[in-house]
């Protein structure tokens, strides 16, 4: 991945129903020929790819013509230029950025004007930023983070040194390079807004506020090189705990925080820290600058006086792909592609948009939208830079595929809605049987137009294409989702395994058909045979292409429905390593991760999926139940407010009936009631139940034959019977059975639960936790669910 200059992470959209300056909705003019087309901008930079987007503008790699090197060209907002004085202090501040020549300094080069737009060029430093770097491995070995301040701290002394202080110094704006150097970017920039009077405003907006000194948060203008110093301290210590100092829910929160509290000793979090470094990231992070390190050239003399500690391994880190959902990777929509040919071909442009999706969740770096957050552009005609700022994304890739004979004829474009800059375009004319490897070629060049790199290897056609169009068409029909589609997927799916049974795409798509009518059927004779064929359909794909992450996916659910939680956790992980911006696979991990004593994380994580599928039921409602247990009362009214349709709407209001008992709210129960009406579901009688008990404090009709129905269930997936066996617990602990509350929590145990967060957090066990039955069955529990985090952090095998 390529280096990034600053700002935040951009998102970017996919899209085939329109087309940059072109008509809306019109096919766009994409000639034939493999020789991508870019924007040059002031007859001099060619656009390669964007690098990120913040407060202050847009940051591009550009070939400079000129001299034919490449350069970080760096276009910069016109709000923030058109403030008065703003562009003189700014040529000021690059002439004396230009003073710092160290090789921890990327060089600022120029300033200029073309078109209207005010910009900057900078070295363009090949590697990722730090931020990447901690975002998907989390606390670093001590060692390493010896090497990286080395490198930190030799940039700042550097810069310091010639009269210059960075002022909004973040793990953003340090890259790593791939050749080994430790290099600091962005230098003036928070200077020049300071000087503008602008700091209390755009200063907020621009970077990370966990990371600013108090007197930046309470508008000192008389800056000096101490606030570094500050910075350095918070970066340390996101270093060696995988979390920034400081927390909050929003930005004020974030920055006033450090003003009224005294820096956080990072051993709370790390206790294998030496007690030298945890005193020096502590002092770096003083409440008043005079009692931080008065130099940056202190801090490098107290490091090299500690006594290094024995090698030790990396501190174990959250899911790769948690990880990625929750820091600000850049964002990827698919939208729908437009169909150009004949109404029968929709299935063509239907499955060229879902394979981009899943090409596209195989790169590092990306957060791949799910088609549910985007499936209300199905066959609208919008302009495209308009489509990117509803999705409030920087980049959209329009599109469209039509059939010609035997031949498909796909047009892809890359804009960046900013500056309407042409990143990349190609026409691909193949024959039908190649769209997969069209696919990867256009996943490959979108990932480059991002500045990244996509490692996945290239896929090789079915050997006959009459698999392949059989293939795409049982896609499309598994894609809606409930079960009689899912059984006419099968039947397809069948058909192409006919003609082409070693390809590892149509084994891995009928697999994950195969187990979801096992999920389906788990009570019926049929359930263990389609659980048989589907786990051998997925095995043996991954035999044959082990990195294929929807086989992958299709057993980690397989093992999650049969209660095999420490199998479960080894294939997320392993998911969400070769695709780890998968919505599917990064929704079981948070589901995961709410059971076995992470809540915060899980919340983090399935409200991350949430977002990038909002047709993603489970997501939400997990969601909401994770925010429960979590204290967030909040979280209920807000569900109140949604109004899920179909098989939704069973899930939705299940919970809500569900949390209405955890919380004894008669009031809450009835808003529920009322939010439903007359409309139908499947477990309508179950939800009245759930309120009727809520309302009137008292078991309604028929609740102890429910009660015997769930301690009693059975069935091939453990997780069924498990859940039962919970909610039966919850109704005996609701009505004062204190004794069998605790017998169905020990029923559930014994079948192999591990919701310690339940356990641990519902309200209605509170006044038996600390009883000895309870006690003992939840320690068992809590063992269970030990065990299965280990294994999704990589603390085990």
């Amino acid at each position: 991945m390529s280096g990034k200059i600053t700002g935040e992470e951009p998102t970017v959209a996919v899209s085939a129903d329109s087309a940059v300056g072109d008509e809306a909705g019109s096919t766009p003019s994409i000639p034939a020929g493999s020789t991508p087309l870019r924007h040059v901008f002031a007859n001099r930079y060619e656009i390669l790819g964007l690098v990120g987007s913040g407060g202050m503008g847009t940051v591009y790699r550009a070939r400079d013509r000129e001299l034919d090197e490449v350069v970080a060209l760096k276009l910069l907002r016109r709000e923030v230029m058109d403030s008065p004085g703003i562009l003189d202090r700014f040529r000021q501040e690059v002439k004396l950025a230009r003073r710092v020549t160290h090789r921890n300094v990327a060089r600022t080069y120029d300033i200029g004007e073309s078109e209207g737009e005010k910009f900057l060029t900078m070295e363009f430093v090949e590697g990722e930023a730090l931020a990447a770097r901690i975002a998907r491995e989390g606390p670093q070995s001590f060692d390493v983070v010896m090497d990286l301040a080395e490198g930190i701290c030799a940039g700042l002394q550097a810069a310091h040194g010639a009269g210059v202080v960075h002022r909004d110094l973040k793990p953003d704006n340090v890259l790593l390079a791939r050749d080994g150097r430790v290099v600091l970017t962005d230098f003036g920039i928070a200077r020049a807004l300071a000087d503008a009077g602008r700091a209390a405003t755009v200063g907020l907006a621009l970077g990370t506020p966990a990371y600013m000194a108090p007197e930046q948060v309470e508008g000192a203008t008389d800056l000096d090189e101490r606030a570094d110093v500050y910075a350095l301290g918070a970066m340390l210590y996101e270093l060696v705990t995988g979390q920034r100092a400081w927390q909050g829910d929003g930005i004020w929160a974030v920055a006033s925080a450090r003003l009224f509290k005294p820096p956080p000793d990072p051993r709370t979090k790390r206790p294998d820290l030496p007690p030298a470094a945890a005193e020096i990231i502590v002092r770096c992070m003083a409440r008043r600058r005079e009692d931080r390190f008065a130099s940056v050239a202190e801090i490098t003399r107290a490091l090299s006086s500690m006594t290094m500690p024995a090698r030790q391994p990396r501190p174990s880190s959250p899911p790769p792909g948690a990880t990625a959902l929750e820091a600000d990777a850049k964002a990827v929509a698919v939208l729908p592609f437009r169909n150009q040919g004949a109404p029968a071909d929709e299935y063509l442009a239907d499955g060229l948009s879902d394979d981009l999706i899943d090409a596209l969740s195989m790169t590092a770096g990306l957060r791949v939208l799910a088609r549910g957050a985007v499936a209300r552009y199905r066959g609208e005609a919008r302009d495209a830079r308009e489509v990117g700022r509803d999705l409030r994304v920087q980049v959209v890739v329009d599109g469209s595929v039509r059939r010609a004979g035997d031949l498909l004829r796909v047009s892809t474009r890359v804009v960046s809605v900013a500056d309407g800059f042409q990143l990349w375009a190609k026409r691909f004319d193949r024959p039908e049987k190649e769209i997969l490897s069209v696919s990867d070629e256009a996943a490959n060049a979108i990932a480059e137009a991002l500045t990244l790199h996509r490692s996945a290897p290239m896929r090789a056609a079915p050997t006959d294409p009459r698999a392949l169009d059989l293939y795409l068409r049982a896609r499309q029909m598994f894609r809606r989702g409930w079960r009689d589609a899912v059984l006419e997927s099968l039947g397809l799916f069948q058909q192409a395994l006919a003609l082409a049974p070693d390809d590892p795409t149509i084994l891995a798509g009928y697999a994950r058909a195969e187990l979801r009518r096992f999920m389906f059927d788990t009570e019926t004779h049929d359930a263990a045979e389609s659980e048989r064929k589907g786990r051998a359909a997925a095995e043996r794909a991954l035999a044959i292409a082990p990195r294929l992450p929807e086989a992958r996916a299709a057993l980690a659910n397989l093992h999650w429905a049969m209660g095999d939680h420490v199998a479960a956790a080894r294939e997320i992980r392993e998911s969400l390593r070769v695709a780890p911006s998968s919505s599917d696979v990064n929704e079981l991990c948070g589901r995961m991760l709410l059971e076995v004593g992470a809540p915060e994380r899980a919340v983090a994580v399935l409200a991350a999926v949430a977002a990038l599928d909002p047709s993603v039921d489970v997501a939400g409602t997990d969601l909401l139940r994770g925010r429960e247990l979590l204290g967030d009362t909040s979280a209920f009214e807000g569900a109140l407010a949604h109004d899920p349709e179909g098989e939704a709407a069973s899930l939705h209001f299940f919970q809500l009936a569900r949390l209405a008992i955890w919380r004894r709210d008669p009031v809450a129960a009835r808003a529920v009631r009322a939010r439903m009406g007359d409309r139908t579901f499947a477990l309508r009688n179950e939800v009245l139940g759930l309120l009727e008990m809520a309302e009137t404090g008292k078991a309604p009709p028929g609740v102890h034959q429910a009660l015997a129905f769930w301690g009693q269930a059975v069935g091939r997936a453990r997780r069924r019977p498990i859940f039962f066996r919970q909610l039966a617990a919850e109704v005996h602990a609701f009505l004062g059975q204190d004794a069998d509350a605790v017998a169905a929590v020990t029923a559930a145990d014994a079948i192999g639960l591990i919701d310690v967060t339940w356990a641990d957090r519902c309200a209605l066990f509170a006044g038996m936790r600390a009883a000895g039955p309870f006690a003992a069955v939840r320690d068992r529990i809590a063992s269970r669910a030990k065990e299965a985090l280990d294994v999704l952090e990589g603390r085990a095998d």
